[in-house]
């Protein structure tokens, strides 16, 4: 039975689209507010118990008292003489729905389970507990779980779930679906309800949560505790989020009270359960007809396990140097190491000019490489599966499939002749080395602390085996720029959307996954996200936290604001270098993480040096301004060089 908005001779006023939502079929409202049409149901609840779909009703003659529901007027199908709605499910049906549901998310792989607390998801919640083959991880905050959940699906390519009680909760998944999306990691939203007949009423902590993410999920699903296949549900919703481009779906399910079963079902069995089979590569010539041109390949974003071996070989085939981000380094005979800075002073392009560039994933991270992407005009080639376009709009040909398919279904079979085809990557090669040795010249004339030492040292001295995870402002760049890469480490980041919110609640959700991250992060990330480090702290996660303090937004010191007139000095440290003058160290060691400020190169090697086996964090202190005097300094240093072996 429903709760009385209004009661007058054991009737109740209701919105006629509450129970269309529920597939009741209801007459049409006269237009005279003060003489509408309505619906009559018996005060009797067995009355109430009919078929969902049906005109199982009477039409009568009603009174709409406008004092009581001034709605009406504006909407004269807005009000319905009813007494409640049928009971749909008992509680223990609801139990035995959500035990099948978490059944079927176990069946097609899903380990790990990242739960808000509240009492409209208890059901779910308790299934989650219940059920063996699923990690359970209470997270408080919402927004938090969801980066975690986020960052479990970027480390191990499995989905994990998110559960949210009703209400504004579900919203605070919101940043990390948006990611989840863009970058095309698995992740399963799971948002609990109030009951059909609730929503659009007021009633506490409800709100329409009907495809609530729009079209930043892949699906939608309103799941039905009457009347669906939970196990089959749970199997299509993991399958869904998994399938290439990996994304996020999102069900909603509706709950009534009471919420807790008189009886709790068994847990059903773990069943053996085949995926649908993934799809077939395109075969097809395109890079056999590139045998006799001059490639250069550039790599991006986050790749599938076997890339770096099916791109070897391509590129060998090919004589193509390869230009490869952080989050895909690929280490080998074709490497080149610092193509952010080669492409920085345009030299390169300039003495040793592409005639196409084949592009596997998502725009590169460096800004220099896609500028020149996008202005110079040359032949480009672009693989990536995605839901979302190029946007350079400089590919002339645009191949939807995973890049690693793609290289392992089209690699050249043609023999090179190499002492007279490696011409052009020997060039590349040998600007890369020119540019290494005076960029490393550059930064070790710097004083320490300086960001980019900060960001080379730490993943010169990672251990093989250990994951790296990248803030998406200026860390990112830096590693980018001024690291050596290394094929023995994973990098991850959230590149998806670019946002710095939910860092370390990611870096988390990937260390929970199973091994020990450090995390390279900036000042304003860290605050951003810094709640977090108390759910790090309780949950006793192996993960080393790198803050970077530039007491601000540093990036934004590169950009023609820091220096313009019209904005003025004022204003842009109000706005946008939004200094803080506050110490991380002192936030962490609050929080319950153990933490550390250290001033020199050595202290700072000797922090790194330390195995992960808890939570920790280092703050190294910079400044704003010298930072982009530094950088200068090393791309002026690149620029030099390249020059002169050009002239």
């Amino acid at each position: 039975m429903g709760t009385p908005a209004l009661c007058r001779n054991d009737r109740l006023f209701v919105h006629v689209d509450h129970l269309e939502r529920r597939g009741w079929l209801v007459p049409p409202v006269g237009d005279d507010h003060t003489d509408p049409g309505a619906v009559e149901y018996p005060t009797d609840q067995n009355d109430l118990h009919r078929d969902r779909g049906t005109a199982a009703h009477r039409s009568v003659e009603g009174h709409c008292p406008t004092s009581a529901l001034r709605c009406a007027a504006a909407q004269p199908r807005a009000c319905l003489l009813a007494v409640g709605f049928p009971s749909v499910t008992t509680p223990d049906d609801t139990a035995r729905y959500c035990a099948n549901l978490v059944s079927g998310l176990a069946d097609a792989g899903v380990d790990t389970a990242f739960l808000s607390p509240g009492s409209r998801n208890t059901p779910l919640t308790i299934a989650f507990i219940r059920e063996p083959r699923i990690n359970n991880i209470a997270i408080r905050d919402e927004q938090s779980g969801g980066f975690a959940a986020l960052g479990h699906g970027k480390a191990t390519g499995r989905p994990a779930v998110v559960l949210s009680t009703s209400g504004s909760a579900a919203a605070h998944y919101f940043p990390s679906i948006v990611e989840a999306n863009q970058a095309a990691s698995p992740l399963i939203v799971l948002t609990a309800d109030r009951p059909a007949r609730l929503r659009g009423t007021g009633a506490p902590q409800t709100m329409d949560q009907m495809n609530l993410y729009g079209r930043h999920v892949k699906s939608f699903t309103d799941l039905e505790v009457a009347t669906g296949n939970a196990r089959s549900e749970g199997r299509v919703l993991a399958t869904f989020a998994s399938f290439l481009p990996a994304g996020p779906v999102h069900a909603n399910v509706s709950f009534d009270e009471p919420l807790l079963p008189d009886t709790m079902p068994q847990v059903p069995h773990a069943m053996e359960w085949e995926p649908p089979v993934a799809e077939e590569p395109q075969h097809g010539d395109l890079l056999e007809s590139l045998t006799a041109r001059r490639v250069l390949i550039v790599a991006s974003g986050r790749q599938q396990p076997g890339f770096q071996n099916a791109l070897d070989r391509v590129a060998a085939a090919l004589g193509a140097p390869i230009i490869a981000d952080p989050q895909c380094w690929v280490v080998g005979a074709n490497t080149v190491e610092y193509g952010d800075l080669l492409a920085t002073s345009r030299y390169a392009f300039a003495a040793a000019p592409p005639d196409v560039v084949l592009r596997l994933g998502p725009i590169p991270t460096s800004k220099p490489l896609s500028t020149w992407l996008e202005e110079s005009g040359v032949e480009q080639i672009l693989v990536d599966k995605s839901r979302l376009r190029d946007p350079l709009g400089s590919a002339a040909v645009v191949i939807d499939q995973d890049p690693t398919l793609f290289l392992v279904a089209n690699a050249p079979n043609r023999q090179r002749d190499a002492a007279s085809d490696d011409a052009f990557l020997n060039q590349w090669l040998d600007m890369d080395t020119a540019v290494r040795d005076a960029m490393s010249a550059s930064i070790d004339g710097l004083p320490f602390p300086n960001e980019p030492a900060v960001a080379r040292i730490l993943i010169a001295t990672a251990r093989p085996g250990d994951l790296v995870f990248l803030g998406s402002s200026m860390p990112i760049r830096d590693v980018d720029a001024f690291a050596q890469p290394r094929s023995d480490i994973a990098v991850l980041a959230n590149r998806g959307v670019n946002g710095i919110d939910g860092t370390i609640s990611t870096a988390m959700g990937a260390a929970l996954a199973g091994n020990p991250v450090t995390l390279l992060v900036g000042d304003v990330a860290a605050l951003h996200d810094a709640t977090a480090l108390s759910e790090v702290a309780r949950l006793n996660v192996p993960l080393r936290i790198v803050v970077v303090n530039n007491d601000g937004g540093g990036i934004f010191s590169f950009l023609p604001q820091a220096r313009s007139e019209i904005v003025g000095l004022e204003s842009f440290e109000q706005h946008w270098g939004t200094p803080h003058g506050l110490s991380l160290q002192r936030i962490a060691q609050a929080m319950g993480v153990n933490a550390v400020r250290v001033e020199t190169a050595s202290e700072y090697l000797e922090e790194l040096s330390t195995p992960i086996d808890g939570p920790s964090l280092i703050e190294v202190h910079s400044n704003r301004e010298q930072n982009v005097e530094h950088h200068r300094e090393i791309r002026s240093s690149a620029r030099s060089v390249l020059r002169q072996d050009v002239e």
